[in-house]
């Protein structure tokens, strides 16, 4: 590799006794950081998501494959070291039933997710509370940016999706449901275009499109694969979207 990768991976929270989804954020995210504080591991790899029946773990930037799954075995450690301590286990569904789902509840930590949840209908709501990805980020030079996301048009989005699929197109069409757009990125002529558009979304993290640029992190964001546990699936995705970007460092 000529560059660094990093995952966001997220995971529903479970309790085993009825194998129902439960918003259990609040507590188990508090804990994980607790239990990280003062251990060299930062609290900043454990997040949430809208949905408080989600849990994020994410990896620092890594320069190889070997250190990607090092870091993904660790925070598996650390996660489900936790659960165990409430009873609680994890799924890795990519796409749950809406039965499956005790409550809809978004997060407790972040104001502009309870605003979003806020304004949202129930259908969208729903849409975004049952679906689980993994987000690949490939690290590119900002006056790469624009030519990455070239790269990543309708065929290639796509044939992504297809790999990361494990639920015959149900988490994309939720995801789609609550993003109102196909996710496939605009052409951008310039940095400078690209730049504007994110301005006009009011910020990175309001571009919901699949392939995304995020100028905090100078990263190419890949989200269109299902979640999943299996690491070695995930290196997979990795070296997928690495090759879409490959010319850029030839």
């Amino acid at each position: 590799m000529k560059t660094t990768v990093g995952i966001e991976r997220e995971r529903f929270i479970v309790d085993p006794r009825d194998d129902k989804i439960i918003p259990g954020i609040g507590r188990l995210l508090t804990s994980v950081w607790d239990k990280v504080q003062g251990s060299g591991c930062s609290a900043d790899l454990f997040g949430y998501e809208l949905f408080a029946g989600q849990i994020e773990d994410r990896t620092p930037p890594c320069d190889s494959l070997e250190a990607l799954k090092v870091a993904l075995v660790a925070n598996d450690d650390i996660l489900n070291e936790v659960a165990s301590q409430f009873g609680w286990k994890f799924d890795f569904s990519e796409f749950a039933e809406e039965s499956r789902i005790k409550d809809l509840v978004v997060n407790p930590f972040n104001e502009r997710h309870q605003r979003i949840w806020a304004s949202i209908s129930p259908e969208r709501r729903l849409a975004a509370s049952r679906v689980a990805a993994i987000h690949v980020h490939i690290a590119i030079g900002k006056n790469l940016a624009a030519q990455a996301l070239g790269f990543c048009d309708k065929e290639t989005v796509s044939r992504l999706i297809k790999l990361g699929d494990h639920s015959q197109g149900k988490r994309i069409e939720a995801y789609r449901i609550m993003s109102q757009s196909d996710g496939i990125p605009p052409k951008f002529s310039s940095r400078a275009e690209l730049m504007r558009y994110i301005q006009q979304h009011g910020g990175e993290r309001n571009v919901w499109d699949l392939a995304r640029y995020k100028p905090s992190t100078r990263t190419v964001e890949f989200r269109m694969f299902g979640t999943t546990g299996d690491i070695q699936e995930i290196i997979s995705y990795v070296e997928a979207c690495l090759q879409v970007v490959a010319p850029l460092f030839h």
